[in-house]
């Protein structure tokens, strides 16, 4: 396993100035490259000993390639640097750059529209935007953060659709696509990959028993109430209501309908684990991982898990990592 840390940097020769490529594989003592699948940028962290006073240029851009394969693409944002001349850099990818704030409003577009015209005002390269099949009647965004309107929109796509799609920065390229195209194949567990494991459940984060949506109405000056509930989770966990206002111009049966997909989405026991194992490069945020765990009940058999967070780290020629997983619903046992 080797990583490279290709580096483009400028130098100003006498013939004019130079783009140089250069590579940091050699010199980092220890690389770090994490995601997540909400509400933030892909992450690398690089250190190496460097002498003189030439640092890396704020903007650079950078790129990780593990056995050749690039798997990050970013900009340089931060270096430290100590007195015995070891520097630390931080680059994230093109999603940093959409924490800027604007407004929108967007009519009749569909999650992958949204991202195309979000990433052409900021002059940002595009992949694959696969198609969600559902488009937004009206949404409208006022000086808000465009990641926040992003996944925003992203949330409400799951809901609607029942389907989890990825929104990241494939090295260089934005991607939308649905989760079941990054399905993993290797088979994680405390027999095979992990060297530790953490298990936790709850209903104190994002679980909820009531939806409660209202709708402003207009014409009666008094807002419309719509409500789904599960009696029975109320009684063996008390009262968890989810509470927001739509927008005006839904229908009736949208506005069930929303309380209906909301109940089945948020009326579980979050259920997450964190791994630590040996590095496998193709897993990030989003990715399905099969997971098993003999000795906790749920995981006893085979269940395929949704990755919140991964973090990669590499030094002295190793390669691990930590994953945050949480339970994907009916996907079920592989």
């Amino acid at each position: 396993m080797g990583i490279s840390i290709l580096v483009e940097r400028t130098q100003n020769l006498p013939n004019g100035t130079a783009l140089i490529l250069s590579d940091y594989g050699d010199a980092v003592t220890e690389a770090e490259f994490s995601s997540q699948r909400f509400d933030a940028p892909g992450k690398l962290t690089f250190s190496s000993i460097e002498e003189g006073g030439n640092l890396i240029e704020m903007g650079s851009p950078v790129t990780l390639a593990v056995d050749g394969k690039p798997v990050f693409k970013g900009y340089i944002f931060t270096a430290e640097r100590n007195r015995y001349g070891e520097t630390t850099y931080t680059a994230y990818d093109q999603l940093r750059y959409l924490k800027a704030n604007a407004s929108y409003t967007f009519e009749a577009m569909t999650l992958g529209q949204i991202i195309a015209q979000i990433a052409s005002d900021f002059g940002l390269t595009v992949g694959m935007l696969e198609d969600t099949g559902y488009a937004f009647p009206c949404l409208i965004k006022e000086d808000e953060s465009c990641l926040d309107i992003i996944f925003e929109a992203l949330s409400q796509t799951i809901i609607q659709t029942g389907r989890i799609f990825n929104f990241y920065d494939q090295a260089g390229e934005l991607i939308l696509t649905e989760a079941k195209n990054m399905c993993g194949t290797i088979l994680a567990g405390d027999e095979s990959m992990v060297t530790d494991y953490t298990y936790k459940c709850d209903i104190d984060s994002h679980t909820y028993n009531r939806i409660k949506l209202v709708r402003p109405n207009s014409e009666t000056g008094r807002a419309d109430v719509y409500l789904h509930e599960d009696t029975d989770n109320i009684k063996k966990w008390g009262l968890l209501q989810y509470y927001s206002q739509v927008d005006e111009n839904l229908n009736e049966a949208q506005i069930d309908q929303m309380c209906a997909q909301y109940l089945q989405y948020y009326n579980r026991i979050t259920q997450t684990l964190t791994l630590e194992g040996l590095g496998i490069t193709g897993i990030r945020a989003g990715s399905i991982v099969p997971v098993r765990i003999e000795v906790i009940d749920d995981l006893s058999a085979p269940r395929l898990l949704l990755a919140e967070k991964v973090t990669h780290k590499f030094e002295s020629g190793g390669h691990t990592m930590s994953i945050a997983v949480k339970d994907f619903g009916q996907l079920g046992v592989v």
